[in-house]
């Protein structure tokens, strides 16, 4: 990028960073985690002492984004990004001559993201919009301690799969957002950004085995596509 600046004439290094609300969309796991509900809710109502919590949703995470760019009005570099949400429940049920049964069901889910970066600013130090288009990878860790000497006149909606295992999945992405900022100082610059990103990934797998949580035989496929709300820092140097 120094070499870029250098035949291009007079430019301007950037460095932004900024931390990050998500609102992830990922219904496959939302579904997973309504039908594990039904099932706690049904148990709890059958059984004494303390309810087992129910998994709270999957919906949204935090984030960081950092990126280098070069130019004026129209700047050109790379973005690195990491998001990550997460959910979980532990109790235990007393079934069965008060013989104590845990229960603890968790998932985690992160992304990371690598990718060349387009901003034109259309004021500088007050407004900018941003594209990007890239590669990014995702895990998802499932952690599931059920019981499995329920009554069998029990006729349960739904049983979460027992297990420990990580999924891994990934694909192109892309990026767009807009950046609203206030000078804070000679090259710096503060504000908010809104933005969007577009990565319809397909089914994660942990070695030969894919991810099938809610247990019908088929794939779940999980995307990554998001919105999100940040807290953006700018700082620029002029070569």
């Amino acid at each position: 990028m120094l070499a870029a600046g250098v035949v291009g004439g007079a430019a301007t290094l950037a460095v932004g960073s900024s931390a990050q609300w998500v609102l992830f969309g990922m219904p496959t796991l939302s579904a997973f985690v309504r039908l594990t509900n039904q099932a706690l809710a049904f148990v709890n109502e059958r059984v004494g002492g303390d309810p087992v919590p129910l998994l709270p949703e999957l919906g949204t995470g935090v984030g960081f984004r950092l990126n280098e760019t070069m130019g004026n009005t129209w700047q050109f570099g790379l973005q690195v990004a990491v998001a990550g949400a997460s959910t979980r429940t532990q109790g235990s049920w007393e079934i069965g001559g008060g013989t104590s049964h845990p229960v603890d069901v968790s998932l985690d889910v992160g992304l990371a993201t690598l990718g060349a970066e387009l901003s034109l600013v259309l004021i500088p130090d007050l407004l900018a919009v941003t594209v990007s288009a890239g590669w990014g990878a995702s895990r998802i860790a499932y952690r599931c301690v059920f019981p499995d000497t329920l009554p069998t006149d029990w006729s349960l909606p739904f049983l979460p799969a027992v297990g420990d295992k990580t999924y891994t999945g990934g694909g192109p992405m892309g990026t767009v957002a807009v950046q609203l900022s206030l000078p804070l100082g000679r090259g710096t610059s503060a504000g908010l950004e809104v933005g969007f990103r577009l990565a319809p990934w397909g089914v994660p797998r942990a070695g030969t085995e894919v991810l099938d949580l809610n247990a019908d035989g088929t794939g779940d496929a999980v995307g990554f596509t998001s919105m999100w709300l940040g807290l953006a820092v700018r700082m620029e140097f002029n070569l």
